[in-house]
């Protein structure tokens, strides 16, 4: 893999550790291309659904389905839905 030629070490092993699930199951569908249906990247997954920010950012959903109150979801900046959405896009996070 050409990312691979650019680093000094081996980052890859220290993104695998079982100690922060949601970089793991990202470094597995993204650096080593797991397929959705791969054992290994299901079990990372739901473990960072549990655990960690994913869990946290769900916890503070509101029972309607929105963030800090309702409405367009921007504002307060950072906290509302549109942030929570997008921090959970990012982190991998699925509906399934």
């Amino acid at each position: 893999m050409l990312w691979q030629s650019q680093l000094n070490g081996d980052a890859l092993t220290w993104l695998l550790e079982d100690d922060e699930p949601g970089v793991r199951y990202l470094a597995l569908r993204d650096l080593l291309d797991r397929s959705a249906d791969d054992g290994e990247l299901v079990a990372a997954q739901a473990l960072a659904h549990r655990e960690g920010p994913i869990a946290t950012i769900l916890e503070q959903m509101s029972e309607p389905g929105y963030w800090v109150e309702a409405g367009p979801g921007y504002g307060p900046k950072y906290r509302s839905t549109v942030w929570s959405m997008i921090l959970l896009a990012q982190l991998g996070a699925d509906v399934a």
